[in-house]
């Protein structure tokens, strides 16, 4: 579950503080970037909690959350709001994370942390370039860099 909530938080700041402030608005794009938390979704991922927790307890949290949990369908309306509501672009939320249809979610003060961010942004930037090679990241710019 720790690692499960790293990768949201990543994804949310890279989204708001990545994204969109290191790449969009300097270069004066259209583009909006959002996140999005469909809650917990019946998939596979929920049967998980008997591999992480044997025994009784997993079999509880696996039962628990199947019980509470979205269908598969309903799990996608965050994302499909996101991708394709004009009141996102209404009401500028260029940035936001949602975790139901219109509804902006309450993001928990790491997600707000402009130096975890910075950090987030320089790893995976080096981690692109161990990874790919040095020149692997460009400039992205509206102008140029285009095919």
């Amino acid at each position: 579950m720790e690692l499960y909530g790293r990768t949201k938080l990543a994804i949310i700041l890279g989204v708001k503080f990545g994204l969109l402030r290191q790449v969009i608005k300097p270069n004066n794009d259209n583009i909006y970037a959002l996140s999005v938390h469909p809650g917990a979704v019946n998939s596979a991922m929920q049967q998980q909690w008997k591999d992480a927790y044997p025994g009784l307890i997993g079999k509880l949290i696996t039962s628990a959350m199947l019980f509470i949990g979205r269908d598969v369908e309903q799990g996608s309306f965050s994302a499909l709001y996101a991708a394709t509501s004009p009141e996102v672009e209404e009401n500028n939320w260029n940035g936001y994370y949602f975790t139901d249809p219109g509804q902006p979610g309450k993001e928990s003060d790491q997600a707000n942390d402009e130096i975890l961010s910075a950090a987030l942004w320089d790893l995976s930037q080096r981690l692109i370039r161990a990874k790919v090679g040095e020149d692997a990241i460009i400039p992205w710019s509206s102008k140029t860099n285009r095919p």
